[in-house]
């Protein structure tokens, strides 16, 4: 059973007579309909289930179906008050459920949806990640101890949520400005990181074991050259924006010096923080050749047209193949089979 959420999609109808969701076009459920087509293609009787409705009724549905296995898709729970943080509250429902899942446990999710805690993690496990100074409301930060120019970002959101080309600062004054407003806009904590200018990387590593599946190269040709380079939200979500459509291209045209180094770092973040099955790692290179890595992303877009798909053209590997190999490994882990 594919497990997801989108918030305009037409509730669980009655438990004893349909179980699956309505997928809408106007949605942004996309993974969720390559994932069930790549699934149904090698075999597999797939569901589907929206969590936009209640635990209750949810968990009446799973312990009706009796699922081998959950794909989990889920981002959030869109009606929480806390919305970026849900992300591991799934995972933790389904660990109580004891059902087994793909993707990340609950503690990965829960440090990839917290940049300072992510961080100093890596940091402390000599992982490089760029020089920054938390950010909590009500708190003077010590800008003076890093230099500008800064990146200043929401500590828990993903999905460029909070990040746009304002988010680039270069005065002390201006990042003090940007903290506020994202005090008081997101009602959580900044973080100001400071800027690398240089190119980006994105690594897909996979699971089983942990491996590197491909290295993608941001494409910023599409931003007004005189704009910092940023993958914001107004380029991954807003069509009507210039800089919309910026991604991706595999496979990076890199020396192998330097593809040996994103693997090595990428490879030791996954294991490190527990990811599991699939994730992204996002790192820049600045000019003088030293890598940082931006985010540690474990439930990413696994579309077959986004990065992880696209590392899987590349790579020669079948996406359907792919798909069906993440739910073996769920299986594995609670000591089952394919039917």
């Amino acid at each position: 059973m594919i497990l997801y959420n989108a918030a305009n999609i037409e509730p669980l109808q009655k438990i004893e007579n349909h179980f699956d969701s309505e997928l809408n076009d106007q949605e942004d459920v996309q993974d969720v309909k390559d994932v069930k087509q790549a699934l149904e293609k090698t075999g597999l009787n797939v569901r589907t289930l929206n969590l936009k409705n209640s635990d209750s009724k949810i968990t009446a549905a799973l312990e009706k179906i009796q699922p081998d296995v959950i794909f989990n898709l889920c981002v959030s729970l869109h009606n929480h008050p806390h919305r970026s943080l849900t992300e591991m509250y799934v995972a933790g429902w389904l660990e109580l459920l004891k059902l087994p899942y793909t993707g990340a446990p609950p503690m990965p999710l829960g440090l990839s949806l917290n940049k300072m805690r992510c961080k100093q993690i890596l940091r402390s496990s000599g992982i490089p990640v760029p020089p920054s100074v938390y950010a909590p409301i009500g708190e003077k930060p010590n800008l003076e101890s890093i230099t500008p120019p800064f990146i200043i970002k929401p500590v828990r959101e993903d999905g460029s949520v909070g990040i746009t080309k304002k988010s680039v600062v270069g005065t002390f004054q201006e990042a003090e400005e940007k903290i506020q407003f994202i005090h008081g806009r997101y009602k959580q904590p900044a973080l100001v990181e400071e800027f690398i200018e240089g190119r980006e990387f994105t690594v897909v590593v996979v699971d089983n074991p942990p491996r590197i599946f491909g290295i993608g190269e941001l494409d910023f040709s599409g931003l007004d050259p005189t704009e910092p380079k940023v993958f914001s939200y107004e380029a991954k979500w807003n069509s009507t924006k210039r800089e919309y459509g910026t991604r991706a291209r595999f496979p990076a045209q890199i020396e192998t010096i330097l593809k040996n180094r994103l693997e090595k770092i990428a490879l030791k973040a996954f294991q490190l923080l527990g990811c599991r099955d699939y994730a992204r790692i996002d790192i820049r290179v600045s000019e003088n050749r030293r890598p940082y890595i931006l985010e540690v992303n474990s439930n990413p877009d696994i579309s077959l047209n986004e990065e992880f798909g696209d590392a899987a053209k590349v790579a020669g590997i079948d996406y359907n193949d792919l798909i069906r190999d993440i739910v073996e490994n769920a299986l594995r882990r609670g000591n089952k089979t394919l039917t």
